[in-house]
């Protein structure tokens, strides 16, 4: 069996390890073996003056804590002629502990752990916690920063705050992370900013819901991008209309949750024998809810439809647009409202059919967001908010 190398112990290289004690907290003595260069020369023509120990907090081994002593020495540059202290890879100068302790620290706050537990378990200052918590999501703030945009883009809003209104999410929906969050939702909060990300040509694909904002946005700042649209925003576009024919049609029953919910369900969906008894005969005694009811559900079977082709997809073309005229032509002005929306967005509509990415992602991005607003009880800050989401969400 091959002896255990020094640095999978203490996960930094060239440092030999000369002693170790301890149980609460285990105390490790550690020497520095690699090649040492003066700080200000760089050269190696170096003779030890003093030997002196640091102590410096390190990663958790096990459920312990740990100690590093490191021996260290004060050297001469004999080809500069200046003193030095020596300089240890994995440590700052002057710190008093290690990166890989800052890094366990900034990654247990960062999981959820609050500051107060924090400091207590690994004997911190509550402000020291903090410090190095903002200087590892400023670190990764800056690894994201100049990223270029993603082939695969989604946009959608979120609201920030009261004061300072809504944000505008972009999302790489390949990698399903976040690729950049800004304040606005018009072009003349948006156009500036769009203006300076790099490689905006990159763009292949935007995913958005059915914003005319959003779009000719997309349109203006990503003219080689294909716009789609997306899938569960259409659906609920669709049921947001039937839902009010039906309360036209029928008041009380719209208010009824148990129908409600089942109205709003596919056919094709698995339901429970008696609920499905319950809702034919809701039907059948409202005739002209049956028909708009039996409409809806070929509409959605369209709108839902995945293909691999554009073949396939161009036979499905003809059935969604008499869709959309018998929508037109019909007398209740809601349906004739989703009507028009649909066909201004016919092309989009049609595109999603081959796509199967969804701003579904999102969604999900936004709900963990929130968890970074809930934490801080409330941020308003919104650049420090930025720094947080690109750390956490990227």
């Amino acid at each position: 069996m091959p002896p255990i190398r020094s640095e999978s112990i203490i996960g930094l290289p060239d440092y030999k390890i000369i002693s170790c004690q301890g149980i609460k907290t285990v105390e490790i003595l550690v020497e520095y073996t690699g090649v040492i260069g003066c700080i200000h020369c760089g050269s190696v023509n170096l003779r030890k003056k003093e030997r002196f120990n640091r102590v410096l907090k390190h990663h958790s081994i096990g459920i312990s804590k740990s100690l590093l002593l490191v021996q260290t020495y004060k050297f001469f540059c004999r080809d500069c002629g200046k003193y030095f202290n020596q300089r240890l890879p994995g440590v700052q100068p002057y710190q008093r502990s290690t990166e890989p302790f800052k890094d366990e620290v900034s990654m247990k706050h960062h999981d959820g752990v609050s500051v107060i537990k924090v400091s207590q378990r690994l004997g911190l200052g509550e402000a020291t916690v903090g410090r190095y918590y903002r200087n590892y999501i400023a670190r990764e703030f800056r690894e994201h920063k100049n990223a270029s945009v993603p082939k695969v883009l989604g946009i959608d809003e979120k609201k920030f705050s009261k004061k300072l209104g809504y944000q505008t999410t972009l999302v790489n929906l390949q990698k399903h992370t976040v690729y950049d969050i800004t304040l606005g939702r018009t072009e003349s909060n948006l156009g500036r900013y769009l203006q300076k990300l790099p490689d905006r040509n990159n763009c292949k694909v935007i995913v958005m819901d059915l914003s005319e904002t959003y779009r000719s946005i997309a349109r203006k700042y990503f003219p080689k991008a294909m716009i789609v649209a997306d899938r569960f925003h259409v659906v609920r576009l669709v049921n947001h209309h039937f839902l009010k024919v039906w309360s036209e049609l029928d008041k009380v029953g719209r208010k009824n949750r148990g129908l409600m919910y089942l109205m709003r369900m596919h056919e094709w969906s698995k339901m429970k024998e008696k609920s499905r008894k319950n809702l034919n005969k809701y039907l059948q005694e409202n005739p002209a809810l049956k028909a708009i009811y039996d409409f809806k559900q070929k509409l959605m079977k369209l709108i839902l439809t995945r293909v691999f082709g554009r073949r396939a997809a161009r036979e499905q073309i003809p059935k969604f647009l008499d869709a959309i005229r018998a929508l037109k032509m019909s007398n209740f002005g809601n349906l004739e409202t989703l009507g028009n929306t649909l066909d201004e967005w016919k092309e989009e509509i049609v595109r999603m059919w081959r796509f199967s990415k969804t701003n579904s992602i999102t969604e999900g991005l936004h709900r963990r967001m929130d968890e970074i607003q809930n934490r801080a009880y409330g941020m308003h800050n919104f650049n420090n908010y930025r720094i947080r989401v690109k750390a956490y969400c990227s």
